[in-house]
């Protein structure tokens, strides 16, 4: 879920029947009023956030709940929340720290482990605290 803009630039503000639709699933996250899209910046087609992720029971696994609205009509008939499934691509699969793209299957663009925030220099450890590990 992207509160804070770190891919596409495109916003959604869900209306009070979505906020209440999302706020009825037995979900994991507390239910935003506005989320960015998740894609990659530039994307063609719709745009994308997970809305709310679902716990799921018994045989039922758990599952996503995504927002999808289109460029040219924020609040037109094109916007829906919908169940879809996820891209099964993994960053380092197999390993501990094996990351999955968080994006919906068949998305536009670079998987989601392959684009975020911006870096700057506070996010870089110095040069000197870098050599100190191969030492």
């Amino acid at each position: 879920m992207s509160v804070y803009q770190v891919s596409c630039p495109a916003r959604i503000l869900f209306l009070p029947e979505e906020l209440s639709a999302l706020g009825e699933l037995d979900g994991g996250f507390d239910v935003e009023p506005g989320l960015w899209c998740t894609l990659e910046a530039g994307h063609a087609g719709s745009h994308h956030v997970i809305a709310q992720c679902v716990r799921g029971s018994g045989p039922i696994a758990p599952w996503d709940m995504w927002a999808r609205w289109p460029d040219d009509d924020e609040y037109g008939p094109g916007r829906e929340l919908v169940r879809l499934d996820s891209c099964p691509a993994k960053f380092l699969k197999g390993a501990v720290s094996e990351e999955g793209c968080h994006l919906p299957l068949g998305h536009p663009g670079r998987h989601g482990y392959e684009f975020g925030p911006p870096i700057t220099a506070a996010d870089v450890l110095p040069d000197w605290l870098v050599r100190r590990f191969f030492e």
